[in-house]
C-alpha cells in the first residue's frame, strides 16, 4: 500500500492568514501585498518555518477527512499561528514595497531625461550600444510627421558606423539632444530587468508545480464554472485526461441531488465577496460519473480575484471522503433505526414527533393522533418458545404494523415490546380509531412460525394532539396512561381525555 505524508498544518496557516485578511479593506497594505501569488507564498514559508508541524499518513483505506477535521482542540497552535502572522507581516509588505518601488524608480530614471515644457513635442529618441549613446531628433508638430523623418535619422546613423541602433517616438522635450550613457547605469538597468523576468518565471514555474503536484485534487475554474485546468490528482479521481476535462462544465460532473445546494452556495460567494462579509468556503456534495459512479467529496472553494477585488474565477481544492460518508450514513442509520425489526427507534420518533409540531404550527393544522402500543403477555411467549422466536415475533408484527398505516404515518419501536405510531394530518378521532381497528384486525390472524401457530394481541392507547397544548413529553405519558387503561380494561384500545 502506498503512503503519502501530509502537512496538516499548512491547511490551518492558510485558514488563520485568510481569517486575519478579513479585518482589512481590499486597498489595505497587507491585503496588497498578500494578493500577489508569490509574496503570499513566500509569507506562508516564513510562518510554517518557524513553528513545529504536524504531519499524518494518508492512505487508501485512511484518506484526507477534510481542513476542519485538523481544527479541533487546536487552539493553542492557532494562537502560535496567529502571533507569527502579526509579527511577520510587516515584512512581507515591506519586501512588496521594494518591489513596487523599484519598478517605480525604473520609471521615473527614464523620464527624467525628458524635461516637461508648457508645449511638448514629438522626437525621435535613438539609442546605440556602440557609441553608448542617446540621441533626439526633432522637434516634430506630430507623431506621422516623426516616422516620416525616422528613416532618414537611421540612415545617417548607419554610415556613421553606429551598431546595434533601436529607436521610439516620444511626446516630449529632452534636456539635451545627445547624452552619453553611462554603462555601469545601463548594466544595472539590464540587471534589474533580467532579476524581475527571472522571478517571474520561477514564481509562475514554482506556483504552477504547486498546484500539479499538489496531494489534494485541485481545479481551476472561470467565473461561469467552467474547468480551466485540473492537476494530476484531480486526472486520477475523475479518470479523464486534462482535454476530455477542460472547458467542460464543472456542473456536468455534479450529482443532480447536489446540483443546486452547488449553485446556491457559490451565489453566495459571490454575495460575501460584494459585501466584504465572510462567509465558510467548505462544502460536501457528490460527485457524478458514468456507470452509475458517484463519489463524496469535501470541497474548499476559493474565489480568484482580480487587481479590483471582484471574482474571475474559482479555486477548488477536493478530497475524496466516499469511504467516510459512507460509515457516517451506517453510524445514523445505526443510530436512528432499531436493527432487529428495522422500524425507526426513539431517537428517531422523538425527531419526527418535533417536526409534526413544528409543520402543524407553520400550517396551522391542528390535528394528529399518538398511538402507544403494548403486546400482551409476551414474556409468556420468549418463556414458552424463546427468544428466537420471540424475535420472529416482533418482525412480523412490525411488519404488519406498517401495513395499517399510510406512507407519511410513522411506526415506530421504543423498546421490547412496545411500539408508537404517529398519524400526521389526520382530521378527526374517527381516523385515529380506524388504525387501531385495523392493527386490531390484522393480528386476529395468528402468527406461523416454525409450523407453530401464535396467538398475538395488543393494548392500544390513543392521544390526540394540536398545536395549542401538545408537547412531547406529555404525548408520550398521555399515551402510556391511555394503553394500560386499554390492557387493564382489556379493551382494544382506549383513548385519553383531557
Amino acid at each position: 500500500m502506498s503512503y503519502q505524508i501530509f502537512n496538516s498544518t499548512l491547511p490551518i496557516v492558510r485558514n488563520e492568514i485568510d481569517i486575519f485578511l478579513k479585518k482589512y479593506s481590499f486597498n489595505h497594505s497587507y491585503q496588497k501585498a498578500l494578493s500577489i501569488p508569490y509574496f503570499r507564498q513566500k509569507f506562508i514559508t516564513k510562518i510554517i518555518n518557524s513553528i513545529p508541524n504536524n504531519h499524518i499518513l494518508i492512505d487508501q483505506c485512511h484518506p484526507f477527512i477534510d481542513d476542519n477535521f485538523f481544527y479541533i482542540e487546536l487552539a493553542k497552535e492557532k494562537d502560535l499561528i496567529h502571533e507569527k502572522i502579526c509579527s511577520n507581516i510587516e515584512d512581507i509588505v515591506s519586501e512588496y514595497n521594494d518591489f513596487t518601488n523599484s519598478d517605480d524608480q525604473l520609471i521615473i530614471q527614464k523620464k527624467s531625461k525628458v524635461h516637461h515644457s508648457q508645449k511638448l513635442s514629438w522626437w525621435i529618441r535613438y539609442e546605440t550600444t556602440k557609441p553608448t549613446v542617446t540621441y533626439y531628433f526633432g522637434p516634430f508638430e506630430n507623431f506621422t510627421e516623426a516616422t516620416n523623418h525616422s528613416q532618414d535619422y537611421l540612415e545617417d546613423l548607419i554610415d556613421e558606423n553606429a551598431q546595434e541602433i533601436t529607436y521610439d517616438i516620444e511626446l516630449g522635450n529632452p534636456h539635451q539632444l545627445t547624452v552619453i550613457n553611462d554603462l555601469e547605469d545601463l548594466q544595472k538597468e539590464n540587471e534589474l530587468i533580467l532579476r524581475q523576468l527571472w522571478e517571474n518565471e520561477s514564481e509562475n514555474k514554482y506556483y504552477k508545480n504547486l498546484f500539479l503536484q499538489s496531494p489534494d485534487i485541485r481545479l481551476l475554474l472561470d467565473n461561469d464554472l467552467i474547468i480551466k485546468d485540473i492537476n494530476y490528482q484531480g486526472n486520477i479521481l475523475f479518470n479523464l485526461s486534462v482535454d476530455d476535462l477542460n472547458n467542460k462544465h464543472f456542473t456536468s460532473f455534479i450529482a443532480t441531488d447536489s446540483l443546486e445546494k452547488f449553485l446556491i452556495f457559490i451565489q453566495d460567494l459571490k454575495t460575501s465577496n460584494l459585501n466584504n462579509s465572510s462567509k465558510s468556503n467548505f462544502l460536501s456534495l457528490r460527485l457524478s460519473f458514468p456507470e452509475n459512479l458517484f463519489l463524496s467529496v469535501s470541497i474548499k472553494i476559493s474565489p480568484i480575484l482580480d487587481s479590483k477585488g471582484n471574482i474571475n474565477g474559482w479555486d477548488l481544492s477536493c478530497h475524496d471522503i466516499t469511504e467516510i460518508q459512507k460509515n457516517h450514513d451506517q453510524f445514523y442509520y445505526e443510530s436512528r433505526y432499531d436493527c432487529l425489526t428495522n422500524l425507526p427507534n426513539r431517537l428517531s420518533l422523538l425527531e419526527f414527533l418535533d417536526n409534526v409540531l413544528i409543520e402543524a404550527e407553520k400550517n396551522h393544522s391542528n390535528k394528529f393522533a399518538v398511538l402507544y402500543l403494548d403486546i400482551n403477555k409476551f414474556k409468556s411467549i420468549n418463556d414458552t418458545f424463546g427468544h428466537q422466536i420471540g424475535d420472529e415475533v416482533l418482525v412480523i408484527f412490525a411488519k404488519r404494523l406498517i401495513t395499517c398505516v399510510r406512507n407519511f404515518d410513522h411506526v415506530a419501536r421504543l423498546s421490547g415490546d412496545e411500539f408508537m405510531i404517529v398519524l400526521s394530518h389526520i382530521h378527526s378521532v374517527q381516523e385515529a380509531t380506524e388504525c387501531a381497528m385495523r392493527i386490531q384486525q390484522v393480528l386476529s390472524t395468528s402468527f406461523k412460525i416454525n409450523q407453530m401457530e401464535i396467538a398475538v394481541n395488543v393494548s392500544i392507547g390513543i392521544v390526540i394532539g394540536d398545536i395549542k397544548s401538545s408537547k412531547v413529553c406529555d404525548l408520550l405519558s398521555r399515551a402510556d396512561m391511555a394503553m394500560y387503561k386499554a390492557k387493564y380494561s382489556e379493551q382494544l384500545f382506549s383513548i385519553y381525555h383531557c
